[in-house]
């Protein structure tokens, strides 16, 4: 018996696209070198302090210069791009000290101003002054190094992980009964706050959970409140 052939298909030169070319990015290229601070706020061990940067609408934050206290140093290169030579002209710095049972503390910022000679090819290199708790530029400065270049590549926004790690696979605790509140914490705080009554530091001490760091931070805030009502 014949057997009945299908037609053959014409073969189709597919048509190629042109390649787009590489159009390389600019923007503002900034490196953290490191910084000089004035006052240590951590009451036991050293400062953890890392670095937030803010350029436009994107944060980026450097690593943790774990026990660096008060001369941290990151030499953290950011690229960062900018749709144009006018859209930003300030960057935002602070500088905060991790913890791992209670929230980070800002304990230092600044604005810094990008001048036009660092658009015009100029390379900033310089110590800018901190601001904080002590007062307007008297907490220490920071050494920064701006310039404006092709992006040989950019640096995405950097979301900060905190404990617990992502990744780690979500577990169920019995919840745990109260801590309890040592005498020897309760007088060590009392030697720091004299006119503090022991009853009223041992309630801090309670709704810290016995941190005694946080305990003194709580006590130490109240007190200022207090004096910023009698004046």
């Amino acid at each position: 018996p014949s057997t009945q052939q299908r037609p053959a298909v014409p073969y189709t030169q597919p048509v190629l696209q042109p390649a787009q070319p590489y159009v390389p990015q600019a923007g503002l290229s900034i490196t953290i070198a490191q910084a000089v601070l004035n006052k240590s706020y951590t009451l036991i061990g050293s400062m953890d302090p890392y670095v937030r940067l803010k350029v436009g609408h994107n944060t980026y934050e450097t690593f943790t210069h774990a026990g660096a206290d008060k001369n941290p140093c990151w030499n953290k290169v950011y690229h960062c791009p900018l749709p144009n030579t006018h859209s930003v002209r300030t960057v935002s710095i602070e500088i905060f000290d991790e913890k791992a049972l209670t929230d980070d503390q800002r304990i230092a910022y600044a604005k810094v101003a990008v001048p036009q000679s660092v658009f015009e090819g100029h390379t900033l290199d310089e110590w800018f002054p901190l601001s904080g708790k002590l007062g307007e530029a008297k907490e220490g400065s920071i050494n920064l190094i701006i310039s404006y270049t092709t992006m040989p590549m950019i640096t995405l926004p950097y979301q900060r992980i905190h404990y617990p790690y992502a990744g780690v696979a979500p577990q169920h605790f019995t919840p745990q009964p109260p801590p309890e509140i040592s005498e020897a914490d309760v007088n060590n705080i009392k030697d720091m706050f004299p006119e503090v009554d022991k009853e009223v530091i041992r309630t801090v001490l309670e709704s810290k959970h016995g941190n005694v760091e946080s305990a003194v931070a709580a006590i130490l805030q109240i007190m200022d409140g207090n004096e910023g009502n009698q004046q």
